[in-house]
Formats: C-alpha cells, sequence, structure tokens
C-alpha cells in the first residue's frame, strides 16, 4: 500500500511538472513572438522613415494616410520633440530638425495555437523529452527499491544461513551414519536426507539472489543433472499426486555449473509440483540441434496467467499464497548466466510450459 502510494505521489508530481512546464514553456514562446513582432515593427518603421527622408517627401497629413494604406501601421508627422514614445506599440523617429514620424500599431495578437507547426512541434519535443526523463526516473526509483530490498534481504539471508546451515549439516551427516534395518527405515532415512538437500537448496537459493556469482562452468551432462533433481523431488511429487515422467535419453552436454543448474531445474519442477495439488503429470524431454539443447518441462496444471506470463521472472511477483516471488528470477537469472534463454507459455492442449535453452558442448 506504502508503495502504491508513493507511485501515485510521484506520477501526479510528475504530471504537475509537465503541466507547469507546457504553461512556462507557452509563456516563453508568446514573450518570443512578442519580441520578434516589436522587433519587426521597429525595423519596418526605421525603414519607412528613412524613405521619407532619402525622397525628401513632403511630410503631409496625405502622405501619412498614403503610407498607413501601404504597410497598414497609424503613422504621423509632428513637430519635433512633442511627443514620446509611450509604450512598445509606438515609434517616434526623428526625421530633421522639425518633424518628428510617429509609429502606432494596434496590440499585437499572439498567433500561437496548437495548428501552428512550431508551436506543435515545441510542445512536441518537451512532451517527448518529459516522457523520456520520467521513464528515466520511474526506472532509477524502481531500481533504487530493489537494491534497497536486495540489501536487507542479504542480511536476512547470511544471518539466517549462518543459523541453518550447522545444524542441517549435522543432521545430514547422522543420516548419512545411520544403518537402517527394515525397508521403512532405509525410506525414514532417504527422505531425511532428501529433505535435508531441500532445505540446503533453499538456503543456497537465498544466498544467491543476495549474492550471485558468476557460474563455474565445465562440461556437463545436464540430463544427469535433471534426473538427480527430479529423485530427490520424487517423494514431494508423490505426496501431491503427480506423475513425473522424464524422456531424456543418454548424456545431453552443456557447458553448465551443476550446482547452478541443479538449483534452476528445482525451482522450475517444484513450481510444476505446486501448480498441481489435485495431482497430475510432469513432462521433461529435451532436443539437442544446431549447437542447441533445449529443454521441456510441461505440466497438466492450470498453466500460466496473462500476469505471469508477463511477469513470472520478475523479483517478488508472486501469485502463489504464502510465496515469495524469487523462484524463477533466480532460474531465469542463472539461465542467462549460462547464456542461454528462458521461456514460459501455456501450451495449446493445456498446461505450462517452460522451456530453457542453453548452448550445446557436444563433441
Amino acid at each position: 500500500m506504502t508503495s502504491l502510494l508513493k507511485s501515485w505521489r510521484f506520477g501526479l508530481g510528475f504530471l504537475a511538472f509537465v503541466v507547469v512546464g507546457s504553461l512556462l514553456l507557452l509563456a516563453w514562446l508568446r514573450q518570443r513572438e512578442s519580441e520578434e513582432s516589436t522587433r519587426l515593427f521597429h525595423a519596418l518603421a526605421q525603414a519607412d522613415a528613412d524613405f521619407v527622408r532619402q525622397m525628401n517627401l513632403p511630410r503631409s497629413e496625405r502622405l501619412a494616410r498614403d503610407l498607413e494604406r501601404l504597410i497598414g501601421e497609424h503613422i504621423e508627422f509632428r513637430e519635433a520633440g512633442t511627443t514620446n514614445a509611450a509604450d512598445e506599440n509606438t515609434v517616434v523617429i526623428r526625421l530633421d530638425g522639425k518633424h518628428d514620424m510617429i509609429f502606432t500599431r494596434k496590440p499585437a495578437a499572439s498567433q500561437l495555437s496548437l495548428r501552428d507547426p512550431g508551436t506543435r512541434n515545441a510542445l512536441l519535443v518537451f512532451w517527448l523529452v518529459s516522457a523520456l526523463v520520467g521513464w528515466a526516473l520511474a526506472r532509477e526509483r524502481l531500481k533504487r527499491a530493489q537494491s534497497e530490498r536486495l540489501a536487507m534481504l542479504g542480511r536476512v539471508a547470511t544471518s539466517l544461513a549462518h543459523d541453518i546451515k550447522n545444524p542441517l549439516a549435522s543432521i545430514q551427516l547422522h543420516a548419512q551414519l545411520m544403518t537402517p534395518g527394515d525397508e521403512e527405515d532405509r525410506r525414514a532415512v532417504q527422505i531425511i536426507q532428501s529433505e535435508s538437500e531441500v532445505i540446503a537448496g533453499l538456503v543456497n537459493q537465498w544466498l544467491h539472489l543476495a549474492s550471485p556469482l558468476p557460474p563455474k562452468l565445465v562440461r556437463l551432462d545436464v540430463a544427469g543433472c535433471i534426473l538427480s533433481v527430479a529423485q530427490n523431488l520424487e517423494a514431494q511429487a508423490q505426496h501431491a499426486g503427480v506423475r513425473l515422467e522424464n524422456t531424456l535419453a543418454g548424456p545431453i552436454w552443456v557447458m553448465g555449473d551443476a550446482q547452478r543448474l541443479a538449483q534452476a531445474f528445482r525451482n522450475i519442477l517444484v513450481n510444476a509440483i505446486q501448480a498441481m495439488p489435485r495431482g497430475g503429470s510432469l513432462r521433461i524431454g529435451a532436443e539437442d540441434r544446431s549447437g542447441e539443447v533445449t529443454l521441456r518441462f510441461a505440466d497438466s496444471g492450470p498453466g500460466f496467467t496473462e500476469d505471469a506470463l508477463a511477469r513470472g521472472t520478475e523479483l517478488f511477483f508472486t501469485e502463489k499464497e504464502g510465496g515469495m516471488g524469487v523462484g524463477l528470477n533466480i532460474v531465469a537469472g542463472i539461465v542467462e548466466a549460462h547464456g542461454g534463454r528462458l521461456e514460459m507459455k501455456n501450451h495449446p492442449k493445456g498446461g505450462a510450459l517452460v522451456t530453457v535453452t542453453l548452448p550445446s558442448a557436444a563433441s
């Protein structure tokens, strides 16, 4: 609510700036128009006076009327020194020692309007520049707000990681040292190990979000990486009634960071499982050609909403109750760091389809 209020205040403040700026621009244009009109009036008066002086024409009422009809301004001849210019609409020019020539015009009316190309273009340029400035300011505000949130997140994540990792490591160690007696015990140990890895993945995810590091690229079998992640999530998928269909065949080689890519694939799979609380299927496939590996994750859930398609990878955007809105943002960052592409869309036959495209490292 506070963020929305700040956005409204910023928008209204910027709108007021544009309105006031437009009025000031019009006032400046009118001032320039008035100055130019006055300059032309004085130049015309001086030219007419020079003409009368050089031609030595009689300083008569008749000549004044003839010139008045010619140039459209009121003209008079008066005794020298008896008239002073009262305002910008009157010009007094000394013709000789006996006569002054007085030019008087009607107050100039402004010709400015949106029909005038000069006025229209000036306003359009101002509005365009204002829009660019507003966009830059809004973008900077968003970046600053995101930086502040990430800084706070970094402090929280670092503190939580320290408090969680030590007991988590102890749990994992004791689970590995346990000697299960029967199948039920072995299953319990597997669940402990699997859930411990889930917690470790969440901790690493928050640490990555707080302080992302470049991936350590090695030649990696991405099919084996996905298979390992899917096996760790098997219990969660069974609990939700989701059937994992892994159609990946043989090693598929890419240059990647195993830990980072596993984190990205886990986020994609978890999102798909959570989107099908009443059960469904999640099909994982791949295609390796033209120097690229395309990995497809298709579920039978309700699919993405329009907002999710537009803002799905935006940090802190979520439509899940209790969600934090960081999962797909991290996926996008990891994929881009590997020189790949992330695409989200709805499958024509229903359900969500997420594709990850990575450069191939096939020999």
